[in-house]
């Protein structure tokens, strides 16, 4: 193993994560600039349920892209082309289940996600779009760890680069020249990702190293098993996403009102496009680390492990400086009004300091996941949104009002560093340098 190869795999699938969140930011742009702090407060409402119906996609594509990684470095191209057939035959089966789901449910659930008063007509304009055309979304998701775990990182990075343009011609065309409002930023992102599927699944199915056959396409329960089951890590990872924007939205309304929940959003833009570069690094890796691990190249997996925590932190802490030195410009661009702004700059501060630790967490959830140890890789999944962000979150605006919100962002985060570091040491017997 090279660092010429960890860049390859790394770099591009850095940028594919950075963009696939960018389909949301590009919304929030035109339409915070069209319709104001109650256009973005609505589209950070909304995101918890498209963050699950991604999150499904990613988390059935991440299973399915270790399996085949694994599968690869033992030399079984026949097993790697039946997880490929398995992966897709779930992705489009959890697609329909959801639709379905989210159709008769989400009149209950905007509600409780905080879209009442002005928010719930705009909320459900926009919902309403994502939930009838989800299977976009999840096969979206769900293909590009799939490219990537069959050695196709570039293709995955090609694929949302021409999406994430045509997203912004399109919301540009449909938000600020016709005035579609909620309804054409959702039509905008869903035209524009449904334009990679095609692009995406000649990519994946034209593999000379993996041919396909109509055979790998028969349902195997035993793979199915197996990728749901690495595929809970990374789905609740994303998910958690959704858990702490509901968590955050509600802290600021009962705090700070509807000011704060545009804050928030303004937050949310911001990290969450740097965010998915520091995953990006574990995601980008994580197929070269199954490789090794199916392969028993355990050289190449401690060269891996020490290269990815090596740039993270280098990325995070340019990231973290460019968030302090741009922290008064953000809420200009977002549209945002004069209260808002000065609060997205107090809660940059806050979420500057946050990068490195997220970094560390997130890399050693994609190590634990691409060395199949799906134990520990869920343990960190889900101690974030069911434990330590409420903690933080419900004791911290008790003393310190909306400040305290941002602050449990940053303290929430060096506690899952230090618990993610800690397991790590007790299953390698060493901290990673």
């Amino acid at each position: 193993m090279t660092t010429k190869k960890f860049l390859k795999a790394v770099l591009p699938s850095m940028l594919s994560q950075m963009l696939n969140c960018f389909f949301i930011i590009v919304d929030g742009f035109f339409i915070g600039g069209a319709m104001g702090d109650k256009g973005l407060a609505s589209i950070n409402v909304a995101w918890p349920i498209v963050a699950i119906i991604m999150s499904t996609g990613m988390g059935l594509g991440t299973g399915g892209a270790v399996l085949t990684a694994i599968a690869r470095g033992k030399g079984d191209f026949d097993t790697a082309a039946k997880v490929r057939g398995n992966t897709l035959l779930s992705l489009a089966i959890a697609s329909a289940i959801l639709t379905i789901l989210f159709w008769f449910t989400y009149p209950i659930l905007l509600p409780f996600l905080g879209a009442t008063g002005e928010l719930s007509a705009l909320t459900t304009e926009y919902i309403r779009v994502v939930i009838l055309l989800g299977t976009i979304q999840v096969f979206s998701a769900g293909l590009m760890p799939l490219l990537r775990g069959s050695g196709k990182p570039v293709g995955a990075m090609v694929v949302m680069v021409q999406g994430l343009l045509m997203n912004i011609f399109l919301d540009w065309l449909f938000v600020w020249v016709w005035n579609w409002g909620m309804f054409g930023a959702a039509i905008a992102t869903l035209t524009a990702q449904f334009s990679g599927i095609p692009v995406a699944l000649v990519l994946l199915l034209k593999n000379k190293e993996i041919p396909l056959h109509k055979k790998d396409f028969s349902v195997r329960f035993d793979i199915i098993k197996k990728m749901m089951g690495l595929g809970i890590s990374p789905f609740g990872l994303s998910v958690s996403v959704s858990a702490v924007i509901l968590l955050n939205n509600r802290q600021a309304l009962r705090y700070g009102g509807a000011e704060a929940v545009a804050v928030y959003a303004i937050l949310s833009y911001v990290f969450g496009s740097l965010h998915p570069l520091l995953s990006g690094i574990g995601e980008g890796s994580q197929p070269l680390i199954s490789y090794c691990h199916g392969a028993h190249d355990r050289k190449g997996m401690i060269f891996l492990r020490r290269a990815a925590f090596v740039m993270v932190l280098l990325c995070a802490g340019v990231l973290a400086v460019g968030s302090w030195l741009t922290r008064e410009q953000v809420g200009v661009l977002f549209g945002a009004g004069e209260t808002a702004r000065q609060g997205a700059a107090q809660g940059m501060i806050w979420y500057s300091f946050c990068l490195p630790f997220f970094g560390i967490s997130r890399i050693c959830s994609s190590y634990f996941c691409a060395t199949a140890q799906a134990k520990m890789a869920n343990i960190l999944a889900f101690a974030e949104p069911l434990l330590v962000q409420p903690f933080f979150l419900f004791v911290l605006p008790l003393f310190f009002g909306v400040q305290g919100i941002w602050a449990a962002a940053f303290l929430a985060y060096v506690v899952l560093a230090a618990i993610a570091l800690w397991m790590l040491y007790r299953e390698l017997q060493v901290i990673p340098e």
